[in-house]
C-alpha cells in the first residue's frame, strides 16, 4: 500500500516510509441529518446523509527534516490524499482531505544522541 499527500507544486510525495508498523488506521464516518436520534421510546432513528473516510496516521521516529518535510504537506487547509490501493475498494483512491491536532511527540536517540520526532494526526474527508 502507498499513501501519498500533493505538495504545492502539484506532485505526489509519498509518506509511506514514514508510517509505522501498525501506524494507519482506516474508518468510514456517518454524517446524519438533523432529525436523526433515538426518541424517548428508545427507539434510535438514522438518517444518514453522507460517509466520510478518515485515516489516522502515526510515524516511524524522524529526524527534523522529515517532520519539516510532513508539517510543510499537512499545512494547507485542504490536501489531496491518494491511496493505492485503498482497501474498501483494492484499488487507487484520491481524497480531498483536512488535518488538525496533528501532534508531535520529541524524543532523543540514546546511543545517537539524535533528537528524533514521532507524529500523530488524523486525515479526514472533506
Amino acid at each position: 500500500m502507498k499513501v501519498e499527500i500533493m505538495n504545492s507544486s502539484s506532485q505526489y510525495v509519498d509518506i509511506t516510509p514514514y508510517i509505522a508498523w501498525q501506524g494507519l488506521t482506516f474508518s468510514t464516518n456517518d454524517i446524519d441529518g438533523p432529525d436523526a436520534g433515538r426518541t424517548m421510546d428508545g427507539k434510535m432513528h438514522r438518517n444518514r446523509v453522507s460517509t466520510k473516510e478518515k485515516m489516522q496516521v502515526k510515524t516511524i521516529p524522524l529526524t527534523r527534516a522529515e517532520v519539516a518535510t510532513l508539517h510543510t504537506l499537512l499545512y494547507p487547509e485542504t490536501i489531496t490524499v491518494r491511496v493505492t490501493p485503498y482497501p474498501k475498494t483494492n484499488a487507487a483512491a484520491v481524497f480531498y482531505m483536512y488535518t488538525n491536532n496533528v501532534s508531535t511527540q520529541h524524543i532523543i536517540h540514546r546511543v545517537s544522541g539524535e533528537d528524533l520526532q514521532v507524529m500523530s494526526f488524523p486525515l479526514i474527508e472533506n
